[in-house]
C-alpha cells in the first residue's frame, strides 16, 4: 500500500461534519435479530490479529432460523445493490403516496441479480455480500461507500475485485474497510480463501487504486452535498498529495457450514427456557474461538498478508448450501447449486477439524 501523505487540513469541525454526512450513509439491517454473536471481535492488547469474531444464525427454540436469515438478506439487497441516489428517489416517490414505488425497487433489484447471473453464471456470490454488508455496519459501524453489485452488471466493470467498500470517520481519522465474502463447507477452508484472497489484492496495486477510483467516480459519496462530499473526495484520493492519512482493514466474512456443533441437539424439555439451546452452541462454538483465529492469522502470514490489519468474522450455519437455497427462493429465482469458496483450498492439514488446534 502507498504511504498517505497528511497536510493538516483536517480540523475539528471538518471532521465532526465529515462524520455526520458519512453516518447518513449507513443502513441499520436488524441483522442482530437473526445472527447472534457470541464472541466480538474486538481489540486485544496480548493478540497480534486478527481481530477475530465468532456469530451463528439465532435459533426458534431449538431450530436454526435459516429461512428468517434468508429473507433478511433478500430484503437488504434492496440497500446493498441499489446506488444511494437511486434508494433515495425510491423512498421520495413512497413518501409522496406512490406505493408503486416499492414493486418496482423490488423489480430492480432482482433484475440486478439476475442479469449479474447471466453475465456471470459460475458466480453465486451475493449471499455472502450481502452479509457481509450488513455484519460490517452492524458490528464496525462503517457506511457503504460503493454499490459493487450495480457496478458488476455494467459493460465495462470487471466483475473481479472487491466485495465490498465501506468507511468510518471517528477520533479524528478515517478507516477503510475493503471486504471479501467466502461461502465454505468449513470454517479453516474459508478462512483459507479469505487469506489467499485478501494477499492478492493487497499485492496488486493496480486494483488497489481502482478500488478508490470507483469510490470517488461511481459511488454513494455522490449522496453527500457541499463541504462534507469535497471533504469524502480528499480522504479517498490515494494519489493526492494533500490526501489525509487514513487506516485500511481487509474484513473477510466466512460463512461456513458447522454440522458438528449444530448437529448436537439438547432434549426438548418444557421446564427449562426456550434458549438453553441457542446458549449451548453459542458455548460450544465459543471453545472454537482461539483454534479459529489462530488457524486465520497463519493463513494470512502464509499469503504475505498483515494479521494486525484484517479483521475476521466467522458465521456459522448449520449447512451454507441450504441458506444459499433458501436466498434465492426468497429472491424468487431458481437454486445455483456451484462449488463453495475453499473448496480446492490447501490448508496444510488432514482434517478440516478444529480441535488440534485450540488455545
Amino acid at each position: 500500500m502507498p504511504d498517505e501523505v497528511a497536510d493538516g487540513r483536517d480540523d475539528h469541525m471538518d471532521g465532526a461534519a465529515f462524520a455526520r454526512a458519512l453516518a447518513t450513509l449507513l443502513n441499520t439491517s436488524g441483522i442482530d435479530s437473526v445472527v447472534n454473536c457470541c464472541v466480538h471481535a474486538g481489540h486485544d492488547a496480548d493478540w497480534e490479529g486478527p481481530r477475530t469474531g465468532l456469530l451463528h444464525v439465532r435459533f426458534s427454540e431449538d431450530i436454526p432460523r435459516i429461512a428468517d436469515l434468508a429473507e433478511l438478506l433478500w430484503a437488504e439487497c434492496m440497500f446493498y445493490a441499489l446506488p444511494r441516489r437511486k434508494q433515495e428517489k425510491f423512498r421520495r416517490d413512497i413518501a409522496g403516496g406512490d406505493m408503486s414505488a416499492v414493486a418496482r425497487c423490488h423489480k430492480a433489484v432482482r433484475d440486478l441479480f439476475i442479469e449479474f447471473n447471466a453475465r456471470h453464471p459460475s458466480r453465486a456470490s451475493e449471499l455472502g455480500e450481502v452479509l457481509a454488508y450488513c455484519l460490517v455496519q452492524e458490528h464496525l459501524g462503517a457506511a457503504q461507500v460503493a454499490s459493487k453489485m450495480s457496478l458488476k452488471t455494467a459493460a465495462n466493470m470487471p466483475v473481479h475485485g472487491l466485495d465490498g467498500i465501506h468507511a468510518l470517520y471517528e477520533n479524528g481519522s478515517l478507516t477503510v474497510y475493503f471486504l471479501e465474502s467466502k461461502l465454505s463447507g468449513t470454517g479453516r477452508r474459508g478462512a483459507a480463501s479469505y487469506a489467499s484472497s485478501a494477499a492478492e489484492f493487497l499485492s496488486d496495486r493496480r486494483q488497489y487504486l481502482r478500488e478508490y477510483e470507483i469510490v470517488a467516480d461511481l459511488g454513494n459519496l455522490d449522496a453527500l452535498e457541499g463541504e462534507a462530499r469535497q471533504h469524502a473526495l480528499d480522504h479517498f484520493d490515494v494519489i493526492g498529495n494533500r490526501a489525509p492519512q487514513r487506516r485500511e482493514r481487509f474484513v473477510g466474512v466466512i460463512c461456513h457450514s458447522e454440522p458438528s456443533h449444530f448437529g448436537k441437539r439438547l432434549a426438548i424439555r418444557d421446564d427449562l427456557p426456550p434458549d438453553i439451546h441457542e446458549r449451548g452452541f453459542a458455548e460450544r462454538y465459543s471453545a472454537d474461538h482461539g483454534a479459529l483465529r489462530m488457524f486465520a492469522r497463519k493463513q494470512l502470514l502464509k499469503h504475505g498478508a498483515d494479521p494486525r490489519k484484517a479483521v475476521v468474522f466467522f458465521v456459522a450455519v448449520p449447512d451454507v448450501r441450504t441458506l444459499r437455497k433458501a436466498f434465492y427462493a426468497a429472491m424468487g429465482v431458481a437454486d445455483r447449486d456451484l462449488p463453495l469458496d475453499g473448496d480446492d483450498a490447501d490448508i496444510d492439514d488432514e482434517t478440516d477439524t478444529v480441535s488440534e488446534d485450540r488455545e
